[in-house]
């Protein structure tokens, strides 16, 4: 049986105008919609309001077959709407995710460039010292050898039986006794030879050990100060190891607290959108109850800095911000 339409008044008839306009405006849509589909450029905001008040409006005048085709059309863009969420937040949380990695990487990086340059300036600290301390004992060396190759002393301390020799050889000449003067003079000179050997020989073993006691002492200066700076090298690399683990003990604080973050995120998500799944007193996508939720602070601070660009309301301050925002690990 067909629908009686009661006669309008004035009002009516700008009423049905309207309709008649938004009937259009909806029948676009379904024709949009069957032919390109719920594709990411498909503004589903603007489709799903044209189609809910299409929907009152087929409701109103009793074409219920059409209002069911419409509703079916809702939920279809509703689930789309859900859908495009969901895949954004996976998105998002991944951006975040992989923020996180490049800000460890980029410290790690900048961690083994700052530690490599100071060990580089601690080994090239090790060579100068070392360099110098062997100019000193070059220089201390060739000074030594430089003393003792002055020559022999022209005074010697010759013994007391090679003195008397030479003053009996005196007497001997002054009187005129010359053959007894030459026989002591020969004699004297044979004693004097073998007692100038026996200087130049003891000189030479007492410069022997003076120069083996420097050098023993050049060779000791040198291993101290190696070994002073090796354990200047392990401190070095023991704080390096320090600090190496802290900013890995770090990282792993901030990735666990991002992870437990995106969890509650998506765990809280999940249940909206399974509550809101089975609500049918609403037009609105399982996205606008989310976003509802998030400016009403049923998602706390954090997830309001979480909203997409195009939300009416700015985000107000979060106290721990996502990890793309954070600074870079100290």
């Amino acid at each position: 049986m067909q629908d009686q339409v009661p006669m309008s008044g004035p009002a009516d008839a700008f009423a049905n105008v309207n309709n008649e306009q938004q009937e259009i405006l909806a029948r676009r849509v379904l024709e949009e919609i069957a032919t390109v589909g719920m594709g990411i450029d498909v503004p589903l905001d603007e489709y799903i309001k044209i189609l809910a008040e299409y929907r009152r409006i087929c409701e109103n005048r009793g074409s219920y077959k059409e209002a069911e085709l419409v509703n079916h059309v809702l939920a279809q863009l509703r689930l789309e709407e859900e859908n495009r969420h969901v895949s954004a937040l996976a998105q998002q949380q991944e951006n975040e995710r992989r923020g996180l990695e490049e800000a460890h990487m980029l410290e790690f990086q900048n961690f083994n460039h700052v530690w490599n340059e100071k060990i580089d300036q601690f080994e090239e600290h090790q060579l100068d010292c070392e360099a110098a301390m062997l100019e000193r004992h070059s220089m201390e060396l060739a000074e030594f050898h430089a003393e003792i190759s002055g020559g022999v002393p022209n005074r010697h301390k010759f013994s007391k039986e090679l003195l008397n020799l030479r003053k009996v050889q005196d007497t001997l000449a002054k009187a005129k006794n010359y053959s007894d003067a030459h026989k002591v003079k020969l004699k004297a000179d044979k004693m004097e030879a073998m007692e100038l050997e026996k200087i130049t020989r003891d000189r030479a073993e007492k410069y022997s050990k003076q120069e083996a006691t420097i050098l023993q002492r050049h060779r000791s200066e040198l291993m101290a100060m190696r070994k002073r700076m090796e354990r200047g090298k392990m401190e070095l690399e023991r704080a390096r190891k320090k600090e190496l683990e802290m900013l890995l003990q770090r990282y792993q604080n901030v990735k666990r607290g991002l992870q437990g973050q995106q969890n509650i995120i998506k765990a809280k998500t999940g249940n909206i959108l399974l509550k809101h799944a089975h609500n049918k007193k609403t037009d609105c996508s399982g996205s606008t109850a989310i976003n509802v939720s998030m400016g009403t602070g049923t998602f706390g601070p954090l997830m309001v800095k979480r909203r997409p660009v195009e939300a009416a309301a700015p985000a107000p301050p979060s106290p721990r911000a996502p990890a793309s925002e954070l600074p870079p690990i100290q």
